[in-house]
């Protein structure tokens, strides 16, 4: 708003206040977007238009009242059929999940579920608009999306190495990192029980962090979460145990499965720990979530697929066999391997000592002791030491997830063009009405003050400390409670000064003129000087100057010599007025009453 009002100065030469730019904004949607409430009333049009160009897709809309015409809506939820098979063809089976709010006229939450392709780009899978966030949308939106993706699992699968855990075509393989938002963990709980849930260490972190703070706590706190090994992870929390214990139970009460790379399992080939798929997808919708509801869901239609179409497109500048970022990851680990000594135990089995440590490599079984290549599908520094000695293409050692023919695969399913609203069909539901207005939850505004433990909100049985209100002082009678109009009582008395508050005077009132009386004669004599008080601070009088002495001549002599030799110094007559100088010279001066002390 401040960049448009800036706009308007600049342009248009002229100063609009911030409601006036606010309204002028509304209005400019309304004109590009159409109105917002006119978008509800052809929700089940929309959806008919998906499932007509995108066979195979989900879409489903959530009406509240429906009994009670015309009904209110509520939810709708999108997952494009392209989107399901890329992701079960080319994609990790790891997914974030993330909600962000929209700024509409009709608030609401976004529910998004991000995936990442052999490259690590984000690839949106499924989203859906819902009116709050709390454990009952959750787990609407996740029975929908585990539903969604069991029902590709028969045509396009997740190819796992022989040996893994996982098996196919159960809806467990798939791993989900979150942020462990309200009501998703009973959600996980309720519609995946047995599928493995990982948690954001940076949101671990912005809470551990208020408790226990300092650049030592946070040290140890990513080391920890860094760590592949068991032993390494032990290490780094008997370090945060010698500076509290307090911080020891705390990250000891969450499962370490949830936080910390050694215990993570191998299905998922990914050591993320942190969810920036879903955060760089809410990103991208930053300017997309003030647009209505149709508004907003072609946005993000029309955006994964110029997404895809690009991707495409980009796999003709790729060369060799493996992504171009787990390439730049190989390279950085090859300048690490001239500081490893490696001792040969068999054909495929190595001891490679690096960093005061020994570890195991198996190049048959594709394992090391570190377990950053059985969790990352990656080869490690310790793995590619033994590959360098051994003559090896280390590429024939990346799993085949980050492998360019798997990347083909995410992006091969195609994406069909879709005409406007005026060539929908037009179904025969009832229109339902905008959702009714709520306060949403979320962080509070930063521009309100943030109140103190133990305030609370007004009313009964409040915690406020009120303060007394101040009575008004009537300037007639001094008395409180009423004002000067409406006093009955009697008038101060003469010479009662009323405290009219504010801070003390550290100087007295000057001494103001008599009034004459008109029918008196004016004196020609001046008026005597008014008694100083006693408690009064005198002024003090500026320092007379010092005079040059010049050779031949004598000093001059100052009035405070001829004052202590008995004689007055001579002061001129001045005229009566009643300017500020007139009544300072009036009061004597602190050199001639110390004259007359002395006489």
């Amino acid at each position: 708003m401040e960049y448009f009002i800036k706009r308007v100065r600049r342009e248009v030469k002229s100063d609009v206040g911030y409601y006036k730019c606010y309204n002028a904004r509304g209005l400019a949607r309304n004109m590009i977007n159409g109105s917002a409430a006119d978008e509800y009333k052809r929700v089940w049009d929309y959806v008919e238009a998906i499932r007509t160009y995108y066979p195979g897709s989900t879409a489903v809309v959530k009406l509240e009242s429906i009994d009670n015409l015309p009904p209110l809506f509520q939810r709708m939820y999108i997952c494009l059929q392209p989107c399901k098979e890329g992701y079960r063809a080319g994609c990790r089976p790891i997914l974030g999940v993330d909600g962000c709010h929209l700024r509409g006229p009709y608030p609401g939450i976004l529910l998004t579920a991000v995936g990442k392709d052999g490259n690590n780009n984000i690839f949106p899978v499924a989203w859906a608009v819902v009116e709050t966030e709390n454990s009952d949308t959750w787990i609407w939106f996740l029975e929908l999306l585990v539903k969604d993706l069991g029902s590709v699992a028969d045509a396009v699968t997740w190819v796992h190495e022989k040996g893994d855990e996982a098996v196919e075509g159960e809806d467990d393989n798939v791993a989900f990192i979150s942020d462990r938002q309200k009501g998703l963990l009973d959600a996980f709980r309720t519609v995946i029980p047995n599928a493995e849930t990982r948690f954001c260490c940076r949101h671990i972190w912005a809470n551990f962090k208020l408790k226990f703070p300092g650049e030592v706590y946070k040290e140890f706190f990513w080391k920890a979460a860094r760590s592949s090994t068991k032993h390494e992870f032990q290490a780094n929390m008997v370090e945060i145990k010698k500076l509290s214990v307090d911080a020891f139970n705390y990250l000891t009460a969450i499962p370490v499965s949830n936080w910390s790379r050694h215990g993570f399992s191998p299905r998922a080939k990914s050591g993320m720990m942190l969810n920036n798929c879903c955060e760089s997808f809410n990103n991208v919708l930053k300017d997309a979530r003030t647009k209505p509801i149709l508004s907003l869901m072609e946005w993000i239609r029309r955006y994964v697929m110029m997404r895809c179409c690009a991707k495409r497109q980009g796999l003709q500048n790729f060369e060799g066999t493996i992504m171009p970022s787990v390439v730049k990851m190989i390279e950085r680990g090859q300048k690490e391997i001239y500081n490893m000594r490696l001792i040969q135990a068999d054909l495929h089995v190595f001891e490679v000592q690096h960093g005061g440590d020994c570890f195991v490599v198996n190049l048959e079984n594709k394992s090391c002791g570190c377990y950053r290549w059985t969790l990352m599908g990656i080869p490690c520094w310790h793995a590619l030491a033994c590959l360098a000695q051994m003559r090896l293409d280390y590429e024939d050692y990346v799993h085949q997830a980050y492998h360019v023919a798997t990347y083909a695969k995410t992006y091969a399913p195609k994406f069909n063009a879709m005409p406007g609203q005026n060539q929908w069909e037009v179904t025969p539901y009832p229109q339902p009405l905008p959702p009714s207005y709520k306060i949403m939850p979320g962080r509070p505004s930063k521009r309100k003050r943030r109140k103190e433990p133990g305030e609370g909100k007004k009313g009964k049985g409040s915690s406020w400390v009120k303060r007394p209100k101040r009575q008004n002082m009537c300037k007639r009678c001094g008395g409180l409670g009423h004002y000067q109009k409406s006093c009955i009582r009697p008038p101060m008395a003469d010479g009662v000064v009323q405290n009219r508050g504010g801070r003390p005077r550290t100087r007295p009132l000057p001494a103001q003129p008599a009034q004459q009386h008109p029918s008196q004669p004016q004196s020609s004599h001046p008026a005597a000087p008014s008694p100083q008080p006693t408690n009064a601070v005198p002024r003090p009088q500026p320092r007379p100057m010092k005079q040059k002495h010049v050779a031949g001549k004598k000093k001059a002599t100052t009035a405070t010599t001829s004052q202590a030799k008995g004689k007055s110094a001579y002061v001129p007559k001045k005229k009566k007025t009643t300017s500020v100088n007139a009544i300072q010279g009036s009061q004597p001066s602190q050199k001639s009453c110390i004259s007359q002390n002395n006489t």
